[in-house]
């Protein structure tokens, strides 16, 4: 079991390793590509066929990313991406050896990995995705610049006017940064979905 405190390490030796000039937004396709020589490749119709955004295979050569996902929607490919890396990072010798291939070994994967596990997984990997993408000290001094204070459990409507450009500094959709506000406690937990 991986407890939060390590994923937050992860992420923070993460960006220390890959990206050292700690300049926003992360360069996350970048780091993937020429850092990690990790291929992206963009295919049509995942997103129909599997159910997902994106997929890293099990030797960690290449994330797939639906093409329609990939054009459409570029700061929530982003995410997909550093979730990706996520598995990469956190869960590299379980998804080793039961990760999948490749896209037709996908399907194969998700009927024989247990439910709660995926689902602890995937969670510990959009954790991770979110701290690399949205560092907890930006995001601090950001809506402190904002607000004036960093707010304490806030109802998320009295900062939304004040924080609303944050996803475009931060190049990611707004579902992220709600998460990283909530798990910062900045505003209140409330499910938005």
């Amino acid at each position: 079991m991986i407890r939060l405190e390590q994923v937050q390490k992860e992420a923070k030796n993460f960006l220390k390793k890959y990206h050292p000039q700690n300049t926003l937004p992360i360069p996350i396709e970048d780091i993937v590509e020429l850092k990690m020589n990790i291929g992206l490749n963009v295919v049509n119709g995942i997103k129909q066929l599997l159910g997902i955004d994106a997929f890293i295979n099990n030797g960690f050569t290449e994330i797939f990313i639906d093409e329609f996902c990939f054009k459409k929607y570029p700061a929530r490919t982003r995410f997909s991406i550093a979730h990706e890396i996520g598995h990469l990072v956190l869960h590299q010798e379980w998804y080793k050896h039961i990760g999948p291939k490749n896209v037709d070994d996908y399907l194969e994967f998700l009927d024989k990995i247990n439910e709660e596990i995926y689902k602890k997984i995937e969670r510990q990997a959009s954790t991770f995705a979110g701290l690399v993408l949205i560092p907890t000290e930006y995001l601090i001094i950001l809506v402190k610049e904002r607000v004036g204070r960093v707010p304490n459990n806030e109802e998320p409507e009295v900062l939304v006017g004040l924080i609303q450009d944050l996803p475009t500094i931060f190049n990611v959709s707004e579902m992220p940064l709600l998460w990283r506000l909530q798990d910062e406690r900045i505003i209140k937990r409330k499910n938005f979905y």
